[in-house]
């Protein structure tokens, strides 16, 4: 039986922005189950599914971490926060594997006690890479993966090329993580958490890593690595 693989989706609309993900997650033996807000308890949400998938989107609303609100910040949800937020700690408690991506990072480590970098251009102490998309099409950048970490392991590389769209980042890192990759510029690029079975969050965004052979292959590794989980 293919495993089921969660993506929380607040509303239709929410549901029909997520087709690079599902193609993903077929691709890789895994069906979809969208997690639509009202329709179930968080719990019966974690009871009918075999791995979560957070996907990226837009920003988390300053209060999840202490922080006053930045006049960059943009396409914050309220609700899709809470339903995110309460579905990771359900996923964590039991875990079951997670996989988060692009916002997805920042919701887990938020989750967890984290904060974030809420405009890379107007915060981040150090000079910074092109981390937003450029002319609406994702910019590319290299990551350093850390020796003997899960990603290291799934990609089987220190050093990799990845697809880059976003302004926020995660800063202090949520309880329980690690950090497995950064950018040349000190930005993380990757976490997880070694005492749950899988429950690994990227920046980069995978599901679009189609321009190239490498990047291909680098998003056929995660996905496939991520839906293995899933299935046993």
């Amino acid at each position: 039986m293919k495993p089921k693989i969660g993506i929380p989706a607040v509303d239709e609309f929410a549901k029909n922005n997520f087709e690079n993900y599902k193609v993903a997650i077929k691709d890789h033996g895994g069906t979809v189950c969208f997690l639509v807000s009202n329709e179930q308890s968080i719990s019966e949400f974690i009871d009918g599914i075999d791995a979560l998938l957070l996907p990226g989107g837009g920003d988390i609303h300053p209060d999840n971490f202490n922080q006053e609100w930045h006049p960059k910040i943009k396409f914050v949800n309220e609700e899709r926060d809470d339903l995110e937020l309460s579905l990771f700690k359900e996923a964590y408690k039991r875990d079951i594997p997670v996989f988060g991506i692009c916002r997805g990072i920042q919701i887990m480590s938020v989750a967890m006690g984290g904060s974030l970098f809420q405009d890379i251009d107007t915060v981040y102490p150090k000079p910074f890479l092109t981390h937003p998309k450029e002319h609406g099409i994702d910019s590319e950048h290299t990551i350093e993966i850390e020796p003997d970490s899960e990603l290291e392991k799934i990609i089987g590389e220190s050093v990799a090329d990845v697809n880059s769209a976003h302004h926020q980042a995660v800063d202090d890192i949520g309880e329980g993580f690690v950090v497995t990759a950064y950018s040349s510029d000190g930005i993380v690029e990757a976490i997880e958490n070694p005492s749950r079975t899988f429950m690994v969050g990227v920046q980069y965004h995978p599901e679009r890593m189609l321009a190239t052979e490498e990047f291909v292959d680098h998003r056929n590794k995660l996905f496939k690595a991520f839906i293995d989980e899933a299935s046993k």
